[in-house]
């Protein structure tokens, strides 16, 4: 290539394409291949056009896209031990940040629902706990707090067992913990199949449990607006259908990568060495 130690823009884009391509095995080659042949006939068409050596190569690796919009449809090898390991760790990473996020998000709604669920509960008397909730004569368990700040302070912000005071630190870590991943994914080999884990195992892998604890979270919620104590019902009705709506998401992007047609492994415009 242009430089002496063989070290120009193509050879430096061919090096990095090389190791964004392991783990994909005789796919990941042939892409390779086909990138130098067309990346050399980039770069002949620019010194026929005038361009030094140099200019030529830039212009051909600028023109091709980057490696990480190149190498994203790559299927990884099947029988690739390592990009299977690479996958899970992915595919782990994505499911707890958005378990975690999951959990923190239904203690946020949970929190901003309870001023008019505990308004609506003691309107309607359904913490049971005499029947007129906060008329007179009332004892307070605090005899500074009145009826309305001591019922909703005793609201279950997440679901039974868990702690109260948590809940928004683990939902923003889960959603750093999903950012990170959007933002490497652009600009590192997360982006490409060698460690994406298939949209259809992805979105199963996260469906199915979330699809399963949704209808059990919800019936139980509901449930408890006949029992005695409502303090939890609120947590447990969040949970069931933040939970329903992930999986209904999941659902939709397995049907989405089932029914998607096979994407070209290079880019139209790859292949074109027209200005």
């Amino acid at each position: 290539m242009t430089a002496p130690d063989g070290d120009g823009p193509v050879e430096r884009y061919l090096d990095e394409m090389f190791d964004r391509l392991a783990g994909t095995g005789p796919a990941g080659r042939r892409m390779l291949a086909e990138t130098e042949s067309h990346l050399l006939a980039a770069v002949d068409e620019g010194r026929a056009r005038g361009l030094d050596a140099e200019a030529a190569e830039r212009a051909a690796v600028t023109r091709f896209g980057t490696v990480t919009a190149v190498v994203r449809n790559v299927p990884a090898g099947t029988r690739d031990v390592a990009g299977a390991l690479r996958r899970l760790v992915a595919g782990t990473w994505i499911a707890t940040g958005l378990v975690m996020l999951w959990w923190g998000g239904h203690g946020v709604a949970t929190w901003l629902l309870g001023w008019p669920w505990t308004k609506l509960l003691i309107a309607t008397g359904r913490f049971g706990a005499q029947p007129d909730m906060c008329g007179r004569p009332w004892v307070p368990l605090y005899p500074t707090a009145d009826c309305f700040t001591q019922y909703r302070e005793n609201l279950n912000l997440v679901v039974e067992g868990g702690d109260r005071d948590t809940y928004p630190f683990v939902g923003l870590a889960g959603l750093i913990l999903l950012l990170a991943w959007l933002l490497l994914r652009r600009a590192t080999p997360l982006g490409t199949h060698a460690w994406t884990p298939p949209p259809v195992a992805l979105g199963l892998g996260l469906a199915v449990p979330f699809g399963l604890a949704a209808p059990v979270l919800i019936i139980y919620g509901i449930a408890g607006l006949y029992w005695q104590a409502q303090d939890w019902t609120l947590s447990y009705l969040t949970a069931g259908l933040l939970a329903a709506v992930i999986s209904a998401a999941a659902i939709r992007r397995v049907r989405a990568s089932a029914t998607a047609h096979p994407i070209a492994a290079l880019p139209v415009k790859a292949f074109s060495t027209d200005s």
